[in-house]
């Protein structure tokens, strides 16, 4: 008797957290779908609209999230680089272009507890600006379309701007990669991969539009 009350008080706590798991999922589905209808109202949609140069024949299909993230952590990037760069380049300047007495002339106690260590946070902060980087180049902010005509908006590498890529209705695919761990959200538009976040399309429809084959 004991086990079969213990059996159903487990059942009851599950079925409450699968209720309130789904509860959650609701409002956070909901919650998605507001900012995206209060993030494209018209002013803000002519808005982006001049400020990625476009016609005013494109309507914008897609908007990712986080952009002001992206474009924060590529400045920081930038800026870190560009610091490490000039101090690097004036070190070395001035110890006869000898890349060891340079690295001396740092204190590297600051950063590492050996010289050896000090290599193994270069290669990782190295590696860490070429994700970024990476992230940047695959991550469209903005997706406009006109007719049979699309074209995808991403941050550019420098500081400020963007970079356009144009494709047509049906010039996209999956790019399934098991080595990639993100491969379920990754697709050539063009010839560019790309991540696409499927709750972030003005429609569903919109999004699958995109496969269907260009009218002749």
């Amino acid at each position: 008797m004991c086990a079969a009350l213990l059996r159903n008080s487990i059942k009851c706590i599950n079925l409450r957290l699968n209720t309130t798991v789904l509860t959650k999922r609701n409002i956070c589905t909901s919650a998605l779908r507001c900012k995206w209808r209060n993030a494209s109202s018209a002013d803000v949609e002519r808005s982006l609209l001049k400020g990625d140069n476009l016609p005013a024949n494109y309507q914008l299909i897609y908007r990712a999230p986080l952009e002001k993230y992206v474009a924060w952590a590529k400045n920081v990037s930038t800026l870190t680089v560009s610091l490490i760069t000039l101090v690097a380049g004036y070190n070395l300047a001035t110890t006869s272009m000898n890349f060891s007495s340079a690295l001396k002339k740092i204190d590297v106690g600051v950063l590492a507890s050996t010289e050896a260590d000090f290599y193994f946070f270069a290669v990782g902060f190295v590696l860490i600006n070429m994700a970024i980087r990476i992230f940047v180049f695959k991550y469209p902010l903005r997706i406009y379309k006109s007719g049979e005509k699309y074209v995808a908006v991403y941050g550019s590498q420098w500081p400020v701007g963007t970079v356009k890529h144009y494709f047509q209705r049906g010039q996209i695919e999956e790019f399934k990669n098991v080595l990639n761990p993100w491969s379920h959200i990754i697709f050539k538009l063009g010839h560019r991969s790309s991540m696409l976040i499927i709750d972030y399309f003005k429609t569903p429809s919109e999004f699958h539009e995109l496969f269907k084959e260009k009218e002749t």
